[in-house]
């Protein structure tokens, strides 16, 4: 058998090219850094890509994506996250960046998404300024060239990053100040290229008569009111208006008490700056990191003191006896805190916040203390505008008027669980098959779209057809193909949320069932049946479940009278 010449490749190649049309989705993306040349902007990138489109004859815009402010080390983007979620879907087939350090600069993972993960799917890669288009023939030098400038674009992230590292660690340890806003009571000031922390001037007495307050024996609610009835703003409300009290229109809100806690064990108010090493970070992967001493950087007179290092270890001392009692207080033998099981599902019917559980701790017999339990609105607590006229329902009542509220909505007398079950299961099976058909009915027709615009384009190009028609042609195509991609979005989520309330259904049906002869319910069973309690001030308790007992007779009824 004859071998295939490698121009005859080239030509077939560019035939089937010519027959296609793109789809293309620019994609443009600005440094965590922001050290990128002016030239490398957001808009300039679309521009250039646009200009790319402009000049090819089968290549239409899809979309535009974009990352602002994002590292090109790693690929959790925002914009590249819904580049990714369209390809899947088919809404686009062809990628186009300005140039590969736009697109990014981890060598490995660039390098898999180019030849590895785009050929997957079909996807056409263009890199502009690079010259590089993945649907046309590349030789060795071509590979090279792309591995030799990712690796290149990989290495400039990571000296770039290291040495803005550096410089901040730097700077840290000569006492300059490279935080945003500074602790209240300060502001930051640059001098000689180095910011300095200066006292504001009214801040930093509401500072001192904090310490001097918990010095001479007020806790920390009393120094609350006491910040109220003077009108101080609150930190935020602080920095939002500019002047530290309130004044005639403005709304005074309380202080809350972490950030009192906060300003009586900041080291800053003695003149010493701690900041956290460049490069650590409080929160990693959504969770808090402990901060271990090698990763903060302490550096003492690095600005002036508000108050004295005397007062303020003698205010810490008093803290840190205060936090043992109130431990020592709440510590009981051999218990451990139980699951609250009401979780985020309990709220005030006053203001419409979340209650919160409270423990209390009642004296038994033979000196045992028993923990009991009860829901509170937190701003009950308030001495604001925002203070919340409501009061407390203990959970032992809370269960009880679920349960009996479980028995009074949902009569299930006679009833089998499985039947009801089985019913449920096949109905949303048939509405799944419903769903799914639709889907291969709008799949049929894109794949027809996109074979009617290759030969509309054929036929433009042979001049069969004039420029004018071949355009109408296109857009009306182009339009139907863009409203059934977005049908079939709607269908595959659909399919998601058949398949997910037959499954809620069913659970909820379980726990009914659970709940009928049962004293009490686990957190489990009630996550399954409520979705939201209400308790409003006259004790009066509002529950909204999952399902309505409208539609599970329904349910009932119809599985009963096939």
């Amino acid at each position: 058998m004859a071998r295939t010449s490698k121009k005859a490749k080239e030509i077939q190649q560019s035939v089937k090219m010519a027959e296609c049309i793109w789809n293309a989705g620019i994609y443009a993306r600005l440094s965590v850094d922001m050290h990128d040349r002016k030239n490398e902007s957001i808009d300039t990138q679309i521009e250039i890509a646009k200009e790319y489109i402009g000049k090819s004859e089968n290549i239409v815009l899809a979309e535009c994506y974009t990352d602002l402010g994002k590292t090109g080390t790693n690929f959790e983007r925002e914009g590249f996250e819904k580049l990714m979620a369209d390809i899947r879907r088919h809404k686009i087939n062809c990628v186009i960046v300005k140039d590969f350090s736009r697109f990014g600069r981890n060598y490995i993972e660039t390098g898999n998404y180019i030849e590895k993960i785009f050929p997957f799917f079909n996807v056409r890669f263009i890199s502009v300024s690079d010259g590089y288009d993945s649907h046309r023939t590349q030789g060795e030098n071509d590979v090279l060239m792309i591995h030799l400038k990712n690796v290149v674009n990989e290495l400039y992230a990571r000296d770039c990053a290291e040495k803005v590292r550096t410089i901040k660690r730097s700077k840290m340890e000569q006492g300059c100040y490279v935080g945003g806003v500074p602790s209240y009571g300060y502001h930051g000031k640059w001098i000689n290229g180095k910011k300095v922390l200066f006292p504001e001037e009214g801040a930093c007495d509401v500072v001192r008569k904090i310490y001097h307050l918990f010095d001479e024996g007020k806790g920390i609610r009393q120094i609350i009111l006491w910040l109220y009835e003077q009108h101080v703003h609150r930190p935020s409300e602080y920095k939002r208006v500019g002047h530290v009290y309130s004044e005639e229109g403005e709304l005074l809100k309380q202080w809350s008490d972490q950030t009192i806690r906060t300003i009586l064990t900041n080291p800053v108010y003695i003149g010493t700056l701690v900041q956290i090493r460049a490069g650590d970070k409080i929160y990693r992967n959504g969770e808090r990191h402990h901060i271990e001493p090698d990763e903060v950087v302490a550096v003492e007179h690095t600005h002036e003191p508000i108050i004295s290092e005397d007062l303020f270890y003698r205010v810490s001392t008093k803290m840190e006896e205060k936090r043992k009692a109130e431990l020592q207080k709440k510590r009981l033998p051999e218990d451990t805190l139980p699951e609250d099981i009401y979780k985020d599902l309990i709220y005030c019917g006053e203001c419409g916040g979340k209650l919160r559980r409270i423990c209390g701790l009642n004296k038994k017999s033979y000196q045992v203390s028993i923990r009991s339990y009860s829901y509170g609105c937190p701003k009950i607590q308030r001495i604001d505008a925002l203070k919340c006229d409501s009061h407390f329902i203990s959970f032992h009542a809370l269960n009880r008027i679920l349960l009996e509220t479980l028995r009074k909505e949902f009569h299930l007398s006679g009833v089998r669980m499985k039947t009801l079950v089985d019913y449920n299961r096949k109905q949303a099976e048939q509405k799944e098959k419903n769903a799914e058909k639709r889907k291969g009915d709008i799949q049929a027709r894109i794949q027809d779209l996109d074979i009617e615009m290759s030969s509309i384009y054929i036929q433009y190009r042979a001049g069969r057809i004039d420029k004018e028609a071949f355009l109408n042609l296109k857009v009306s195509r182009e339009t139907e193909k863009s409203n059934l991609i977005k049908e079939l979005s709607k269908q595959e989520i659909n399919v998601q949320h058949i398949r997910k309330e037959a499954e809620e259904m069913n659970q909820f049906i379980r726990c009914l069932w659970k709940g009928k002869d049962s004293t009490e319910l686990d957190s489990q069973a009630v996550r399954c049946l409520v979705k939201k309690i209400t308790v409003y001030k006259d004790r009066r308790v509002e529950i909204l479940f999952n399902f309505s007992k409208e539609q599970i007779e329904r349910c009932r009824k119809e599985a009963h009278g096939r």
